[in-house]
Protein backbone atom coordinates (compact mmCIF):
# COMPACT_ATOMS: atom_id res chain seq x y z
CA UNK A 1 0.00 0.00 0.00
CA UNK A 2 1.53 3.32 -0.66
CA UNK A 3 2.49 5.83 1.79
CA UNK A 4 0.83 8.83 2.11
CA UNK A 5 3.20 11.36 4.35
CA UNK A 6 3.69 13.78 1.20
CA UNK A 7 1.64 16.33 -0.38
CA UNK A 8 2.03 17.33 -4.28
CA UNK A 9 4.21 19.79 -5.56
CA UNK A 10 2.90 22.22 -7.47
CA UNK A 11 -0.23 23.22 -5.22
CA UNK A 12 2.53 23.79 -2.15
CA UNK A 13 5.48 25.60 -3.06
CA UNK A 14 3.71 28.79 -3.14
CA UNK A 15 2.67 28.06 0.07
CA UNK A 16 6.09 27.18 1.61
CA UNK A 17 7.33 30.47 0.42
CA UNK A 18 4.65 32.11 2.55
CA UNK A 19 5.45 30.12 5.43
CA UNK A 20 14.54 18.53 9.17
CA UNK A 21 31.21 -5.25 14.02
CA UNK A 22 32.24 -7.68 16.59
CA UNK A 23 35.73 -7.25 17.67
CA UNK A 24 38.40 -9.59 16.32
CA UNK A 25 39.37 -12.51 18.39
CA UNK A 26 42.80 -11.21 19.00
CA UNK A 27 43.79 -7.80 19.33
CA UNK A 28 44.90 -5.85 15.50
CA UNK A 29 48.29 -4.61 15.67
CA UNK A 30 48.71 -0.72 14.74
CA UNK A 31 50.73 -1.54 11.77
CA UNK A 32 47.86 -3.73 10.09
CA UNK A 33 47.26 -2.49 6.94
CA UNK A 34 43.78 -1.88 6.12
CA UNK A 35 41.73 -0.33 2.79
CA UNK A 36 40.07 2.70 3.92
CA UNK A 37 38.82 4.77 1.04
CA UNK A 38 40.54 3.02 -1.82
CA UNK A 39 44.22 3.65 0.10
CA UNK A 40 46.05 1.00 2.11
CA UNK A 41 46.97 2.01 5.30
CA UNK A 42 48.17 1.12 8.33
CA UNK A 43 45.22 0.67 11.33
CA UNK A 44 46.55 3.84 13.44
CA UNK A 45 46.08 6.07 10.22
CA UNK A 46 43.10 4.64 9.33
CA UNK A 47 42.13 5.35 12.96
CA UNK A 48 42.74 8.83 13.01
CA UNK A 49 41.06 8.86 9.20
CA UNK A 50 38.17 8.21 11.34
CA UNK A 51 38.22 10.29 13.96
CA UNK A 52 38.96 13.23 11.70
CA UNK A 53 35.82 12.20 9.69
CA UNK A 54 33.74 12.16 12.86
CA UNK A 55 34.43 15.45 13.68
CA UNK A 56 34.30 16.96 10.12
CA UNK A 57 30.52 15.41 9.31
CA UNK A 58 28.98 16.01 12.89
CA UNK A 59 28.06 19.05 14.27
CA UNK A 60 29.08 20.73 17.80
CA UNK A 61 28.07 18.31 20.90
CA UNK A 62 24.82 19.09 22.82
CA UNK A 63 25.42 19.03 26.84
CA UNK A 64 28.55 17.22 26.03
CA UNK A 65 27.03 14.41 23.69
CA UNK A 66 26.05 13.37 20.08
CA UNK A 67 22.89 13.44 19.62
CA UNK A 68 20.97 10.67 17.43
CA UNK A 69 17.40 9.70 17.43
CA UNK A 70 15.82 7.47 20.11
CA UNK A 71 11.90 8.06 19.08
CA UNK A 72 11.16 5.85 15.62
CA UNK A 73 11.44 8.13 12.63
CA UNK A 74 8.47 9.09 10.95
CA UNK A 75 9.61 10.89 7.43
CA UNK A 76 6.96 13.16 5.55
CA UNK A 77 8.20 15.08 2.33
CA UNK A 78 6.31 17.57 0.83
CA UNK A 79 6.70 19.08 -2.81
CA UNK A 80 7.17 15.36 -4.59
CA UNK A 81 4.54 13.67 -6.76
CA UNK A 82 3.65 10.28 -5.25
CA UNK A 83 5.82 8.01 -7.33
CA UNK A 84 8.85 9.97 -6.43
CA UNK A 85 8.45 10.48 -2.59
CA UNK A 86 7.30 7.24 -2.34
CA UNK A 87 10.59 5.23 -2.72
CA UNK A 88 12.77 7.88 -1.61
CA UNK A 89 11.45 7.66 1.99
CA UNK A 90 11.84 3.86 1.56
CA UNK A 91 15.43 4.35 0.60
CA UNK A 92 15.67 6.45 3.72
CA UNK A 93 14.03 4.23 6.03
CA UNK A 94 15.85 1.03 4.90
CA UNK A 95 19.03 2.63 5.37
CA UNK A 96 18.04 3.90 8.81
CA UNK A 97 17.27 0.52 9.85
CA UNK A 98 20.51 -0.92 8.13
CA UNK A 99 22.91 1.13 11.07
CA UNK A 100 20.32 0.73 13.96
CA UNK A 101 17.93 3.27 13.99
CA UNK A 102 14.34 2.98 14.53
CA UNK A 103 11.49 3.72 12.09
CA UNK A 104 7.36 4.17 12.57
CA UNK A 105 5.21 1.08 10.74
CA UNK A 106 2.32 2.21 10.22
CA UNK A 107 0.63 5.82 10.09
CA UNK A 108 2.78 7.96 12.22
CA UNK A 109 3.15 12.00 12.59
CA UNK A 110 6.10 12.93 10.62
CA UNK A 111 9.26 13.93 12.78
CA UNK A 112 11.29 14.51 10.03
CA UNK A 113 10.22 16.64 7.23
CA UNK A 114 11.19 16.75 3.90
CA UNK A 115 10.29 19.86 1.75
CA UNK A 116 10.96 20.51 -1.88
CA UNK A 117 10.96 23.71 -3.38
CA UNK A 118 12.33 25.76 -6.14
CA UNK A 119 13.36 28.62 -3.93
CA UNK A 120 14.84 26.92 -0.72
CA UNK A 121 16.79 30.17 0.15
CA UNK A 122 13.62 31.88 0.13
CA UNK A 123 12.12 29.59 2.20
CA UNK A 124 14.02 29.56 4.82
CA UNK A 125 14.07 33.13 4.69
CA UNK A 126 10.60 32.92 5.43
CA UNK A 127 10.87 30.21 8.48
CA UNK A 128 13.36 32.61 9.83
CA UNK A 129 11.28 35.24 9.94
CA UNK A 130 7.96 33.99 10.84
CA UNK A 131 8.79 31.17 12.79
CA UNK A 132 11.84 32.14 15.29
CA UNK A 133 10.62 29.70 17.85
CA UNK A 134 11.88 26.96 15.41
CA UNK A 135 15.28 27.77 15.29
CA UNK A 136 15.91 27.28 19.82
CA UNK A 137 18.01 24.56 19.71
CA UNK A 138 19.71 26.16 16.23
CA UNK A 139 23.05 27.94 17.54
CA UNK A 140 24.13 31.61 16.06
CA UNK A 141 27.45 30.06 14.14
CA UNK A 142 25.07 27.55 12.61
CA UNK A 143 21.87 29.78 11.78
CA UNK A 144 24.38 32.15 10.00
CA UNK A 145 25.56 29.16 7.76
CA UNK A 146 21.59 28.20 6.98
CA UNK A 147 21.11 31.71 5.61
CA UNK A 148 23.98 31.41 3.41
CA UNK A 149 22.79 32.04 -0.30
CA UNK A 150 23.02 28.97 -2.70
CA UNK A 151 22.53 26.20 -0.78
CA UNK A 152 21.33 22.88 -2.36
CA UNK A 153 20.12 21.45 1.36
CA UNK A 154 19.65 23.08 4.28
CA UNK A 155 18.34 21.42 7.86
CA UNK A 156 18.07 22.06 10.96
CA UNK A 157 16.75 19.95 14.56
CA UNK A 158 15.33 20.02 17.66
CA UNK A 159 16.67 17.68 20.34
CA UNK A 160 16.13 17.49 23.73
CA UNK A 161 18.08 16.14 26.95
CA UNK A 162 16.40 13.09 28.38
CA UNK A 163 17.09 10.77 31.12
CA UNK A 164 18.33 7.27 29.90
CA UNK A 165 15.58 5.61 28.53
CA UNK A 166 13.37 8.96 27.74
CA UNK A 167 12.61 10.21 30.77
CA UNK A 168 12.34 14.06 29.97
CA UNK A 169 14.59 16.55 32.00
CA UNK A 170 14.65 19.41 29.95
CA UNK A 171 13.43 21.70 27.13
CA UNK A 172 12.60 21.14 24.01
CA UNK A 173 11.71 23.97 21.28
CA UNK A 174 8.15 24.74 21.38
CA UNK A 175 7.17 24.69 18.13
CA UNK A 176 9.49 21.08 17.62
CA UNK A 177 6.43 19.26 19.91
CA UNK A 178 4.19 19.58 17.48
CA UNK A 179 5.72 17.55 15.03
CA UNK A 180 8.02 18.93 12.17
CA UNK A 181 4.87 19.70 10.08
CA UNK A 182 4.14 22.49 12.19
CA UNK A 183 6.94 24.36 10.51
CA UNK A 184 5.21 24.78 7.87
CA UNK A 185 1.78 25.31 8.95
CA UNK A 186 0.11 22.36 6.44
CA UNK A 187 -1.63 19.27 6.99
CA UNK A 188 0.48 16.44 6.10
CA UNK A 189 -1.51 12.95 4.75
CA UNK A 190 0.33 10.00 7.22
CA UNK A 191 -0.42 6.47 5.45
CA UNK A 192 22.79 3.38 32.97
CA UNK A 193 25.77 3.32 35.39
CA UNK A 194 27.27 6.96 36.19
CA UNK A 195 31.18 7.10 35.48
CA UNK A 196 33.56 9.64 34.39
CA UNK A 197 32.55 8.76 30.83
CA UNK A 198 28.84 8.43 31.41
CA UNK A 199 26.10 10.22 32.08
CA UNK A 200 22.78 9.55 33.69
CA UNK A 201 21.05 12.02 30.93
CA UNK A 202 20.84 11.30 26.68
CA UNK A 203 20.46 14.05 24.25
CA UNK A 204 18.42 12.85 21.85
CA UNK A 205 16.99 13.97 18.38
CA UNK A 206 13.42 15.04 18.28
CA UNK A 207 12.91 16.47 15.39
CA UNK A 208 14.48 17.30 11.71
CA UNK A 209 13.43 19.51 8.39
CA UNK A 210 15.35 19.89 5.43
CA UNK A 211 14.84 22.64 2.97
CA UNK A 212 15.83 20.82 -0.62
CA UNK A 213 16.38 23.30 -3.40
CA UNK A 214 15.09 21.43 -6.60
CA UNK A 215 16.61 23.40 -9.16
CA UNK A 216 20.32 22.80 -7.41
CA UNK A 217 20.10 19.19 -6.97
CA UNK A 218 18.86 18.62 -10.14
CA UNK A 219 22.40 17.24 -11.31
CA UNK A 220 22.74 14.34 -8.84
CA UNK A 221 21.32 11.02 -8.90
CA UNK A 222 18.18 10.18 -7.04
CA UNK A 223 19.96 7.45 -5.04
CA UNK A 224 22.96 9.64 -4.20
CA UNK A 225 20.28 12.79 -3.23
CA UNK A 226 18.31 10.14 -0.99
CA UNK A 227 21.78 8.66 0.94
CA UNK A 228 23.03 12.36 1.31
CA UNK A 229 19.52 13.30 2.75
CA UNK A 230 19.39 9.72 4.65
CA UNK A 231 22.45 10.87 6.63
CA UNK A 232 21.78 14.21 7.59
CA UNK A 233 18.61 12.38 9.27
CA UNK A 234 20.54 9.96 11.16
CA UNK A 235 23.05 12.38 12.34
CA UNK A 236 22.96 15.71 13.27
CA UNK A 237 25.85 16.90 11.02
CA UNK A 238 27.11 19.80 9.86
CA UNK A 239 25.11 22.18 6.77
CA UNK A 240 29.23 22.67 5.65
CA UNK A 241 30.43 18.87 6.29
CA UNK A 242 33.15 18.41 3.79
CA UNK A 243 35.06 15.78 5.09
CA UNK A 244 38.59 14.63 3.64
CA UNK A 245 37.69 11.05 3.10
CA UNK A 246 35.49 9.29 0.82
CA UNK A 247 31.82 10.79 1.91
CA UNK A 248 28.16 11.17 0.39
CA UNK A 249 28.57 14.65 2.30
CA UNK A 250 30.95 15.78 -0.42
CA UNK A 251 28.04 14.81 -2.83
CA UNK A 252 27.61 18.95 -3.39
CA UNK A 253 31.55 19.36 -3.12
CA UNK A 254 33.04 17.39 -5.76
CA UNK A 255 33.93 17.48 -9.11
CA UNK A 256 31.20 16.27 -11.78
CA UNK A 257 33.38 13.23 -12.42
CA UNK A 258 33.99 12.10 -8.83
CA UNK A 259 30.49 12.43 -7.74
CA UNK A 260 29.68 9.81 -5.15
CA UNK A 261 27.07 7.44 -5.92
CA UNK A 262 26.12 6.41 -2.30
CA UNK A 263 26.90 6.37 0.84
CA UNK A 264 30.50 5.14 1.08
CA UNK A 265 32.31 2.47 3.89
CA UNK A 266 32.81 5.22 6.18
CA UNK A 267 29.63 6.83 6.20
CA UNK A 268 27.85 3.80 6.90
CA UNK A 269 30.63 2.41 9.55
CA UNK A 270 29.84 6.02 11.23
CA UNK A 271 26.19 5.70 11.23
CA UNK A 272 26.35 2.34 12.97
CA UNK A 273 28.54 2.71 15.35
CA UNK A 274 27.00 5.98 16.70
CA UNK A 275 23.92 3.76 16.76
CA UNK A 276 25.78 0.83 18.32
CA UNK A 277 27.54 2.79 21.24
CA UNK A 278 26.20 3.68 24.17
CA UNK A 279 24.53 7.37 23.65
CA UNK A 280 25.48 8.49 27.50
CA UNK A 281 29.23 9.09 26.36
CA UNK A 282 31.11 12.30 26.92
CA UNK A 283 31.36 13.31 23.06
CA UNK A 284 34.91 12.93 22.61
CA UNK A 285 34.76 9.39 23.98
CA UNK A 286 32.02 8.85 22.12
CA UNK A 287 33.61 9.83 18.87
CA UNK A 288 37.09 7.99 19.99
CA UNK A 289 34.75 5.05 20.55
CA UNK A 290 32.91 5.34 17.07
CA UNK A 291 36.51 5.99 14.45
CA UNK A 292 37.52 2.69 16.53
CA UNK A 293 34.47 1.00 15.85
CA UNK A 294 34.79 2.04 12.26
CA UNK A 295 38.12 0.63 11.85
CA UNK A 296 36.67 -2.73 12.75
CA UNK A 297 33.37 -2.76 10.30
CA UNK A 298 35.66 -2.12 7.47
CA UNK A 299 38.37 -4.45 8.35
CA UNK A 300 35.57 -7.16 8.92
CA UNK A 301 33.93 -6.34 5.12
CA UNK A 302 37.15 -6.92 3.36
Amino acid sequence: MMKKRFLLASALVPALLAASGPASASRPSEDDPIVVTGQVMKRGDAHALARDFTRAVMASSVADQNARWAAPLCIGAIGLRPEVATPLIDRIEAMALAVGARVAKGDCQPNVMLAFAQDGDAVFANLSKNRPDLLIDTRAEERRKLRMAGLPVRWFYGQTVEGLGGRQVGQIAPGLRQGAVALFDLPILNHGTVSRINSPAQVSIEGATFVIDVPRVAHVSFNALADYLAFGILSRTRVDASPSGSSIMNLFNASASALPEGMTDLDTAMLTALYKIPINRTAIVHRNQMASEMIKAIALSQ
